[in-house]
């Protein structure tokens, strides 16, 4: 009777506790970093006011294996049934690590639509904490400005909500939707337990992963819902914490609609100057007030916060972004604002977001100048305005290039085909860097601060060396011969040479190496002495060459009255050689040239031995590939490049030849393989192999296949047989006492190339089961006719047996390893008769199956009878 009474008073407390504790509708976790590993967290809460189960202190899980309770610091009333609670608490973790901080509940209010039983399902919410010396200065939480306690949505209308979170550290933020959690901060099981709010009151609900703007279009059914949004906090791409805001929304039935906000698109301004920018919005319902207000961290992080004047009124209502950025402010990335309009309906209040981003510049470097000196182009500008600039980066393009750029994206110099070479701490530079007499060079100049924030491009200055140099202009084969090939040699004269610094006489002296670059040196040609810079040759023509099978470069050098005054950039002839393939030849062609070949045209012989070219096509880049030719035909070619300098007083354009080549199409390209199928009959012990004929359809010189064959699987497979024929696509694979093991095929194409295909599929085929049976009596009595003990025939796809007679004693009296056994009868010991009677017998029969001998083993009795 007692225990009874116990019973029924716990089940009335239980009762008791679950009424009351109906009360839990959204909460976060959000955190600060004090000093080491010490940090305070404050958890806020949305409970039910009308339940009973109110919570002066929770239970704080804190990751590390400890827990606490911490108190409540504040509790007030924020709508209709609804109080919002705030619990503050320190703790000081143990070293780096990542800690899931958490608080769980017993209850969430009754009536969640989403939620299965809801009343019943624990509450709970996390925040992960991320501690580690590689994520840099300690992490502080996010915070959330507008707290969703509560959000109330109207039935058949569009609702949108912002939490206006932001990162006090600067750090990103990316936002999803998660199943609310439950038990053990476990995510709850969906569909069982959760349901996304849409699933159950319809239309469909999104989040926008970068501004967190959560809309539902539209919901249908009225009751409460529950959503959990996770908002991930990334450092320079690297993950250092997350928050879970775990939130209530009910739908009612109201006509209101909400405000309507004029989208402003995104935008870029420069440091230093002043941002004034209205934001107008409209409520389509007459008499309603609209509040337009605006939040982000670029209000509430920094030295230099920007201000939104809000402004509330009916109609028309504008609120204003104010803003004086410095170079403080300047950054890579974009500032996120939320602009929020509202309005004043009496049922249920709704509001419109929009989304809007602003980037702050460094002003662009100015006055940029270039001037030639010697071999080097020097460049100065003018200071930053910004006093924070750790460094300038100079960019360069051969010629010039469109600079008309949106300074709102990164990386504009690249985008533009600038290339960077170098930077600078001053505000002047020296380019060195492999420049050529005859093409000019054009720069642009960005400023870098110490956050790595890089400056809008300068203005654009182009210059080229002076002309005080010959420059090599054609390096041209004339004829090609293995021992007595010409090339042609020119250059221009120094036009820009100072000719009161250097008044002459002047003369020439040309060198040559065999190949590319990079070898040794001849001293081919000499010109003879002239008065004027404009007389000397620019002209040679060296004969007894082995141009067929080398390319040479040139270099020349000019002298003063014997004295060297500088040397060109060195040159080559273009070099073929061609790469033979079915039905075509590749035409690969090598250059070292100082210039700029924008075209190539490509010519072929007429007919071998006519001497007669003519242009089949040409190639922007180096190489071509001329299909549709014979193999076996011989076929010459050679080439024509066209080009430039950028600078201008060069002739233009540089034409020059190449060497002539031939060469013949060989087919070293395989077919492709054959599709290959399987199947087989046990009784006859016949393999039946086809195979497609690649001929009709990847192929078409297929003349031959090679068959391969392995008789257990894992078995390297080798020949089997071949067949002459592209018409012989079947084969029957017989007389081998099994049909089991692999096989593929490959194709083969014409003769004289015998290029052989990969191999097909293997198809691989398995031995039947159970072909070996013994039989339970024989007669060994000399009669002709049963006297031999041996299995039902016929038998099949067996390799060997293990088998042993024993007498009822246990007596081993016969055993074999022959699959055909053949017993007489007689004792294998003393070759005596058996007696009449009842044996024993145990097998293992070795049955050949494709993974290789699988043993299968039976027993039995033999009777005796009729025995002498």
């Amino acid at each position: 009777m007692i225990f009874r009474r116990f019973t029924y008073l716990i089940f009335v407390l239980l009762i008791s506790f679950s009424a009351n504790a109906t009360h839990n509708r959204s909460g976060a976790i959000t955190y600060v970093h004090i000093s080491g590993y010490t940090y305070e967290f404050t958890i806020t809460t949305c409970t039910k006011s009308s339940s009973d189960a109110d919570r002066p202190e929770l239970e704080v899980k804190w990751g590390d294996g400890t827990l606490d309770t911490i108190p409540r610091l504040t509790f007030n009333s924020v709508g209709a049934d609804v109080q919002k609670n705030l619990y503050v608490g320190r703790h000081t973790f143990t070293g780096p690590a990542t800690y899931i901080v958490s608080v769980e509940d017993p209850n969430r209010n009754s009536g969640v639509l989403n939620i299965t039983n809801s009343v019943d399902k624990v509450f709970c919410i996390q925040t992960e904490v991320v501690i580690s010396p590689f994520i840099g200065s300690p992490n502080n939480s996010l915070i959330i400005e507008d707290c969703p306690c509560p959000e109330f949505a109207c039935q058949g209308k569009l609702y949108c909500y912002n939490l206006s979170a932001y990162d006090p550290d600067g750090d990103s933020l990316s936002y999803s939707l998660v199943p609310c959690r439950g038990e053990d901060c476990m995510e709850m099981s969906i569909p069982e337990i959760y349901e996304y709010p849409d699933n159950i009151g319809g239309g469909s609900m999104t989040i926008d992963p970068v501004t967190g703007t959560l809309c539902w279009d539209v919901p249908l059914f009225q009751g409460e819902y529950n959503l959990a949004i996770k908002i991930t906090e990334w450092r320079n791409g690297f993950y250092v914490g997350s928050v879970i805001q775990d939130m209530q929304l009910t739908v009612r039935q109201c006509n209101n609609d909400p405000p309507i906000i004029t989208d402003v698109l995104d935008t870029c301004v420069f440091a230093g100057t002043s941002v004034n920018i209205p934001f107008e919005a409209a409520d389509p319902n007459p008499g309603d007030i609209t509040t337009i207000s605006a939040t982000g961290a670029i209000f509430n992080v920094g030295s230099n916060p920007a201000i939104f004047n809000g402004a509330t009124d009916t109609g028309t209502v504008v609120g204003y972004f104010v803003w004086n950025p410095n170079c403080d402010n300047a950054s890579n990335s974009y500032s996120n604002i939320i602009i929020h309009a509202v309005d004043n309906d009496p049922q249920v209040s709704l509001e419109d977001l929009s989304s809007f981003r602003i980037k702050v510049n460094i002003p662009p470097v100015t006055n940029l100048v270039v001037s030639p000196a010697a071999n080097s182009m020097n460049l100065t500008w003018d200071p930053s305005v910004c006093g924070n600039i750790e460094r300038y980066n100079i960019y360069r393009s051969l010629d010039s290039t469109d600079t008309e750029e949106s300074c709102c994206e990164n990386g504009t110099a690249l985008g533009l085909g600038y290339v960077l070479i170098g930077s600078s701490t001053t505000n002047s530079f020296t380019d060195n860097n492999s420049l050529i007499v005859g093409n000019d060079y054009c720069y642009i100049v960005t400023a870098v601060n110490t956050s790595g924030v890089e400056s809008c491009i300068s203005n654009v200055d182009c210059d080229h060396l002076n002309f005080e140099i010959p420059v090599l202009t054609h390096v041209s084969i004339n004829s090609t011969d293995a021992s007595t090939g010409s090339d042609t040699i020119k250059w221009s004269y120094p036009k820009e040479l100072n000719t009161t610094l250097y008044p002459g006489p002047y003369h020439y002296q040309l060198y040559r190496q065999t190949g590319m670059g990079g070898g040794t040196e001849s001293l081919v040609y000499t010109s003879g002495s002239q008065a004027s810079i404009i007389n000397p040759d620019t002209t040679f023509e060296e004969l007894i060459l082995n141009t067929e099978d080398n390319a040479y470069t040139y270099r020349v050098e000019l002298y003063n009255n014997g004295a060297l005054l500088g040397s060109s950039i060195e040159a080559s002839s273009i070099y073929i050689d061609l790469t033979p393939n079915d039905n075509e030849l590749y035409i690969n062609w090598t250059e070292n040239v100082p210039w700029t070949n924008s075209t190539y045209e490509i010519y072929r012989e007429t007919s071998p031995g006519s001497g007669t070219f003519a242009m089949i096509g040409t190639s922007s880049t180096i190489g071509y590939r001329d299909t549709g030719l014979v193999n076996g035909a011989t076929y010459c070619y050679k080439i024509k490049s066209i080009g430039s300098y950028s600078s201008s007083g060069i002739v233009n354009p540089i034409e020059n030849w190449s060497q002539e080549v031939c060469g013949e199409p060989f087919d070293y390209t395989p077919p492709c393989p054959p599709v290959l199928d399987i199947s087989g009959d046990c009784d006859l012990e016949e393999t039946y192999l086809s195979w497609t004929n690649p001929n009709n359809s990847c192929a078409d010189d297929v003349t031959r296949y090679n068959l391969y064959f392995a008789p257990f699987e894992g078995d390297s497979l080798e020949l089997l047989t071949s067949f002459s024929s592209d018409l012989d696509t079947s084969f029957i694979h017989s007389e081998r006492g099994s049909i089991a093991g692999c096989y593929y095929v490959t194709a083969i194409d014409s003769a004289g190339y015998d290029n052989e295909s990969e191999p097909s599929n293997i198809a691989c085929i398995d031995n039947c089961d159970g072909y070996y049976e013994l039989p339970n009596i024989f007669t060994p009595d000399a009669s002709g006719a049963n006297d031999l003990y041996h299995p039902l025939l016929p038998f099949k796809f067996v390799d060997s047996i293990d088998f042993q007679v024993f007498n009822r004693w246990g007596e081993l009296v016969f055993e074999s390893n022959d699959p055909f056994i053949n017993w007489d009868g007689f004792h294998q010991k003393n070759n005596k008769k058996l007696n009449d009677g009842t044996y024993f017998y145990t097998v293992t029969v070795y049955e050949i199956k494709l993974e290789g001998l699988v043993p299968r083993s039976f027993q039995g009795n033999i009777t005796i009878i009729n025995s002498h």
